[in-house]
């Protein structure tokens, strides 16, 4: 009782205190750019303006959020908080409403972006954004859906109902990473806009996630979920292991396994003193199951940060050094200890 009471009493604080703050959800599945999309978004923030960012991991360790804090700063006041290992659509997410309170409350923000994982359905967050806890402090406008219209021939994401759900939900349809698109994705993207049987404020194809900041305050159109018990079922049946393994190589390894929605997950934090090959590790995405890598990695060349889909791979380099760490997601269960193996042998120095 005390909790509910204490529940009930922050929720009538934040309403009393805050009202109608502009907010967004940018949604999309594994690998289309969601990440680089906020940081674009961020760089067109008013001057003056507090803008906040709420990111959602599948995997157990953050990735996102020190990217759009590092790579934000410069461009506008910006306040991030992370939520890593669960789902901020799951119905009653206390790390959602934790993780959203404190953002309120610490940077007072004129405006929210939220980001769930790739695999969110984000209905049950449009209701619980919209319902009586929210519903007078939020002020949801459109809903922002990426799509990498590459993917769109993989019916491993096409025929996922999150999948499904993500573009009926979706106000604003954005055909990200242009620039590596042939004729036949941008005839996949037009054919799948028009496919769409909720209406849409805009469809567009963008490049880097350059999408403009006016999108984000077109209407929130009312939409039924095609698939509403897909996730709230799924979710409910995840299960989680965590696998601590100690080994004399260059210090100490952590991992932590995970999987819901048909999806599997495992994210390591690494040694400092370590340094990693990254083509080796890009061996082991072409080698495996493996549809999504991203982290830090210390190498002979300064820290790198990865970020990989099939068929694409990115490596830059890091002037702020941050934790070492990588997260990987296959659609196959795999027996992470064998991935940890190969990722050990990617080690170049005798540390």
């Amino acid at each position: 009782m005390l909790a509910l009471i204490c529940r009930d009493d922050v929720f009538t604080l934040l309403t009393l205190m805050y009202r109608n703050i502009p907010t967004n959800l940018i949604i999309g599945f594994l690998g289309t750019g969601k990440t680089t999309t906020i940081l674009h978004l961020l760089s067109q923030a008013p001057a003056g303006q507090r803008w906040a960012v709420l990111v959602n991991e599948f995997g157990h360790i953050g990735v996102d959020g020190d990217l759009i804090q590092t790579e934000a700063g410069d461009h506008a006041e910006v306040f991030v908080e992370e939520v890593a290992g669960g789902c901020l659509c799951c119905v009653g997410s206390t790390g959602m409403q934790v993780g959203l309170n404190r953002l309120i409350h610490s940077a007072k923000p004129d405006r929210i972006l939220i980001e769930p994982t790739g695999l969110g359905h984000p209905a049950q967050l449009i209701q619980q954004l919209t319902g009586p806890m929210y519903g007078e402090v939020i002020d949801l406008r459109a809903t922002i859906g990426l799509v990498d219209a590459r993917m769109l021939s993989d019916s491993r994401y096409t025929s996922h109902p999150n999948f499904q759900d993500q573009l009926h939900l979706a106000d604003v349809l954005i055909g990200n990473k242009l620039d590596g698109y042939s004729d036949a994705d941008r005839d996949a993207f037009y054919s799948l806009v028009e496919a769409q049987n909720s209406s849409k404020k805009a469809a567009v194809m963008v490049a880097h996630g350059g999408l403009k900041q006016a999108y984000l305050d077109a209407p929130r159109l009312e939409r039924t979920a095609l698939f509403p018990e897909a996730h709230a079922f799924k979710a409910n049946t995840q299960h989680h292991d965590h696998h601590q393994e100690h080994k004399p190589s260059c210090g100490d390894w952590n991992r932590i396994e995970g999987a819901a929605d048909g999806f599997y997950t495992a994210s390591w934090t690494l040694p400092a003193d370590a340094l990693f090959d990254p083509g080796c590790m890009r061996q082991i995405m072409v080698m495996s199951s493996v549809v999504r890598m991203k982290g830090y990695l210390p190498s002979s060349h300064g820290q790198l940060r990865i970020n990989a889909t099939p068929g694409e791979w990115s490596e830059e380099a890091l002037e702020q050094q941050v934790k070492p760490r990588i997260e990987m997601i296959s659609t196959d269960p795999l027996d992470w200890r064998v991935i940890e193996r190969k990722l050990r042998d990617c080690v170049e120095n005798a540390c």
